[in-house]
Parts: structure tokens; sequence; C-alpha cells
């Protein structure tokens, strides 16, 4: 590796860190113009305490379109999972967001690897269970056709 290409590198990753830290100050200081009954508001829709909420805060906002891309790969709109079970929806956003996993999950998602969630992904068998219920509704809404003979 040239020294060029190293020293490329390091900023790049510097920079990275630096507009990570950057969002989190931003998200932090739009928390802190609210004022405790707002917050609490905020924090029980998302069926949250106060201090989740809180913690939610510092960690990075790349989990939501990690969530989102799971749900596609497991045949899931999210415009329609919202509408069936909307509490299920953001409580497995919740999860994704105070997730351990998430650089694992965001490498896995950008290979492509599909295989790998159920050995780290909180929301794995969450995500099954309804990929098997809106497949069974979309077979009772859809019969395949009788076998000619």
């Amino acid at each position: 590796m040239s020294i060029e290409a190293g020293v490329a590198k390091r900023s790049s990753v510097f920079r990275g860190l630096l507009n990570r830290f950057g969002g989190v100050v931003a998200r932090w200081n739009e928390l802190q113009r609210l004022d405790s009954q707002e917050m609490e508001a905020i924090a029980r829709e998302l069926n949250l305490s106060k201090a989740e909420l809180c913690a939610l805060t510092f960690r990075p906002s790349g989990s939501l379109q990690s969530l989102s891309r799971r749900l596609c790969h497991a045949g899931l709109f999210e415009d329609e999972l919202a509408a069936a079970h909307g509490d299920v929806l953001r409580d497995m956003r919740r999860v994704c967001g105070q997730c351990q996993s998430k650089a694992r999950c965001a490498r896995d998602l950008k290979h492509e690897r599909r295989a790998t969630p159920a050995k780290y992904c909180p929301n794995e068998q969450t995500l099954r269970a309804l990929a098997d219920e809106m497949h069974q509704a979309a077979a009772r809404i859809l019969p395949l056709p009788a076998a000619r003979n």
C-alpha cells in the first residue's frame, strides 16, 4: 500500500467517525430542546422508556435502513406491515436500534449474505414469523390453480 493510499484511508475513517459524532450531537441537541413532557410523550409513542429514548440518541442511525432491507429480504413491505402490525414494526425498530450487532448486520446486507442473521439478529424470529403469516395470507387470497389431468 502506498503512503498516499494509507493517508487517504485514515482520513476517510476519521471523516466517517467525525460525521457519526456530528450526527449524535445533532440528535442529542434536538432532544435537549424538548421539555420533559414532550420527551415522555415521544418515548411513550415509540413504546420506549425515557432512558431508552436517550440511549437511542447515541446509536448510529443506520439501523432503520438495515431493518428495511431485512424486511425486503423476508418479502415484507414496510407500509403493509405498519398497517397490519404497527406495534410489532415499532418494537422491531426499537430492538434494531438497540442491537449490538449493527456493524455485522450492515456488512452482511452489503455483501447480500442472507443466511447468517439467525446467528445474531434479535429480530430474525419475528421476521420469519411475519413472513410466514404474510405468505399464508397471500395463499388464501390467491389459491393455486387446480392441476389438470
